[in-house]
């Protein structure tokens, strides 16, 4: 049970995140179309795939609604690759809108867009994940993941609190609670076959810190079996329906790949979308939590089995950015400005801080130290910056943001230090989405070609190698006036 000051400090949180709730208007984005048309379905005792019927019906309740759910009216996607016995299913999973249902049903009843139940489902989420948080971390670091860029999705109708928050429940409980842990992973990869990857990994750590205790009773069979059934669904439910796996990789061409190394790393160090430039004090705060636990760590000898333990961790947030990196387009909406895979890999934070001792902030709850007060600088300063480029009422406007200051710097100083991935330089620097032309930064000394023809706005490179020539995307990074030139082969 929580003591008195985490109940006050998430009674706290879900007040701030209900206060900004209210100062934001319900509005779509991203794939909130589809999530919010299969919740109306589970609503109403309909299967998530909808009919033409099903749609005009859903249209005329956004209708009723007025300019509540502005926007929502004709967003439910009618793909003929995914019609089946009449009905057309969503390219996303209905595991997130089916947890919504019941809300949008209250909703429904109260006569309130069906936007609050994903808001009430975020909320209660978030609340109680960072209850967690604050028992085994502290609330230091509860605040400083929580009072955040995340704040943005509270109210919408997008997967984004949902796979922090489970994510980060899994990480928490994989040494105490890991049939938990597992089902938490098993309901990732139902909402994005992506995690299947990560659930694996989690399943051998699993193994590695527990051995066969892991299947030594039968409720830890029936937790194990049911997280293969939740996990199973996704594939599952696609082969029935339409002889599909992902249906992502039929209508957005994400088959499997390898990614590159910068399209692994974009949503952490990208100067246009990655946490250094939107989430600067948790990883500030991460840098210098991992070198504090690595500098007083003993050090012991260990077993094969015993480092593989130790680096579990690294494997798994290595598997997150293999997962996050499947997808072509970096720089897609559903976001304020920050890449919505950000969300994702910010969980693997905890593995920075110590676990909280037993009573720690109640033996001396009053007391003010130096470090007490730098720990309260850095997130109030982390809150000041989210509520300032990441409140909820801020609109879904990712690709008319100008580049960063970040990225202006990077470009115009050492534009050969980072190539960002095509899709998200053409993005944000044409300030369009889906735009595929040449393009440069202000400056003119970052150019990006694009099937061997240069930007107009800028002087043309000479001696521009032949690998560079012939490929879909080159970068020409000015250097004096010298440049040199990087083909790139993905798009995004």
């Amino acid at each position: 049970m929580p003591d008195r000051t985490t109940l006050a400090a998430m009674a706290a949180f879900a007040v701030l995140c209900l206060v900004l709730v209210a100062g934001s208007e319900p509005r779509r984005i991203g794939d909130g179309g589809e999530y919010t048309a299969m919740a109306w379905q589970f609503a109403n005792l309909r299967p998530p795939a909808l009919s033409l019927d099903d749609i005009a019906l859903l249209d005329q309740h956004y209708a009723d609604l007025g300019d509540r759910m502005s926007g929502f009216e004709g967003s439910a996607p009618t793909y003929q690759n995914l019609l089946s016995d009449g009905r057309y299913d969503q390219l996303h999973f209905w595991i997130y809108p089916l947890m919504a249902a019941p809300g949008v049903k209250v909703a429904k009843w109260l006569g309130q867009p069906d936007t609050y139940a994903f808001a009430a489902l975020n909320i209660a989420l978030a609340t109680f994940t960072f209850g967690v948080v604050m028992r085994r971390k502290g609330l230091f670091v509860a605040a400083l993941l929580f009072l955040s860029p995340l704040l943005w999705w509270i109210d919408k109708a997008h997967g984004e609190v949902l796979v922090f928050c489970v994510l980060l429940l899994a990480l928490l409980w994989v040494r105490d609670r890991p049939h938990l842990g597992f089902i938490c992973m098993a309901v990732l990869t139902a909402h994005n076959l992506s995690f299947s990857i990560v659930m694996v990994a989690y399943a051998i750590t699993m193994l590695l810190l527990h051995g066969r205790t892991v299947f030594d009773s039968r409720r830890k069979w029936a937790a194990l079996v049911a997280a293969g059934v939740i996990a199973a669904a996704h594939p599952l439910y696609y082969l029935q329906r339409l002889r599909i796996v992902e249906p992502t990789m039929v209508l957005e061409d994400n088959s499997l790949r390898i990614p590159t190394v910068t399209r692994y790393v974009t949503p952490i160090v990208d100067p246009y979308v990655g946490l250094v430039v939107w989430w600067p004090f948790l990883v500030a705060a991460v840098c210098v939590g991992a070198v504090a636990r690595a500098w007083s760590r003993p050090v012991v000898r260990r077993t094969a089995r015993e480092w593989a333990v130790v680096w579990s961790p690294f494997v798994m947030g290595l598997a997150v950015l293999f997962a996050q990196a499947q997808n072509n387009q970096p720089g897609s909406g559903g976001t304020f400005a920050m890449s919505r895979y950000a969300i994702w890999i910010a969980p693997f934070a905890v593995y920075a801080f110590p676990d909280r001792s037993p009573g720690e902030g109640r033996a001396t709850p009053h007391r003010f130290t130096p470090r007490s007060a730098a720990a309260t600088t850095v997130v109030l300063a982390s809150l000041l910056l989210s509520l300032h480029v990441a409140r909820p009422a801020t609109p879904d406007v990712w690709f008319t943001v100008k580049p960063t200051l970040v990225a202006q710097e990077l470009h115009e100083h050492a534009p050969w230090l980072w190539n960002t991935p095509p899709q998200l330089f053409l993005t944000r620097e044409w300030r369009q989405y889906g735009k595929v032309e040449p393009v440069a930064n202000e400056a003119c000394t970052k150019l990006l070609a694009v099937s061997g023809t240069w930007p107009t706005t800028c002087p043309a490179p000479t001696d521009v190698p032949r690998d560079c020539a012939t490929t879909l995307f080159c970068y020409a990074n000015r250097s004096g006036d010298h440049y040199t030139f990087v083909p790139v082969r993905y798009y995004g």
